[in-house]
């Protein structure tokens, strides 16, 4: 059987609506590029009956190319991805999350400078709300001083976010929307699955400008995200400290930001 060109990889763990939402709107693109993409789903221990909708949509709209990789557990947000990079067969691969809409525009034109720039090894589109608000999702180093301001001071954007949003190659990009050459994931090594959740993105994007690639973000380009606010809701709950911790590996590797 041919390889596909891309390779969609989608994390879900008990999030049923927003992941049947993004199915639906992926449909038409499986449809139209049904020999030159796939679809990866990892479920990561849903206990929502999320794989129970998931087959009865596959097998309703007679999708062939969509593969459910079952986790049995919630293994994070880096070995859950991981999971799925490793079943994937495309020559480009896209992370892409689950509480976004698709849009086979945006992801042409985003094979589209893949294709263009070879010195590219991650590009991103810019994301907004389905309200209209753009996202933060090109972003600085996220060090500990940025942190320090988002809790003195919640909600507040700083100038150095404002810039990185009107950066080509900012630190980084989020993980929300993400698509690389599979010989970039080679070379910069998968994400760190020692980082349950955050900043497993930043370190990912960090390694592949180490390979030698540039990290490009394209504001043209427009995908609905209605992101979630985990650890802001919850700062000291288990996910919030299993996100401080994952931080506070990152800035020791990386020098407090001296070795970036």
């Amino acid at each position: 059987m041919k390889k596909p060109q891309l390779s969609i990889v989608v994390l879900t763990c008990s999030q049923c609506g927003f992941t049947m939402r993004l199915l639906d709107s992926l449909l038409p693109y499986l449809r139209q590029r049904a020999d030159g993409v796939e679809l990866v789903l990892v479920d990561n221990g849903s206990t929502d009956g999320t794989l129970r909708k998931v087959d009865a949509w596959t097998a309703a709209n007679a999708v062939a190319n969509l593969r459910v990789i079952r986790a049995g557990e919630n293994l994070g947000v880096a070995r859950g991805r991981n999971l799925g990079l490793s079943h994937a067969h495309g020559s480009v691969l896209m992370l892409l999350d689950n509480d976004t809409l698709a849009d086979g525009h945006v992801f042409d034109m985003l094979l589209d400078h893949l294709s263009r720039h070879p010195e590219c090894g991650i590009a991103a589109p810019a994301l907004y709300s389905p309200q209209g608000e753009l996202q933060s999702s090109a972003k600085p180093y996220p060090g500990p001083w940025l942190k320090v301001c988002h809790v003195l001071r919640p909600g507040r954007e700083l100038a150095c976010e404002r810039r990185e949003l009107t950066s080509q190659h900012p630190f980084y990009v989020i993980g929300a929307c993400q698509m690389f050459r599979r010989e970039v994931l080679e070379k910069a090594g998968m994400l760190d699955e020692r980082i349950f959740f955050g900043p497993e993105d930043a370190d990912f994007c960090m390694r592949v400008r180490r390979a030698g690639y540039t990290v490009d973000y394209l504001p043209h380009l427009h995908l609905i995200h209605d992101w979630q606010r985990a650890t802001r809701r919850s700062p000291f709950g288990s996910l919030g400290r299993r996100h401080a911790r994952a931080l506070l590996r990152f800035w020791l590797r990386t020098g407090f930001g001296l070795l970036t």
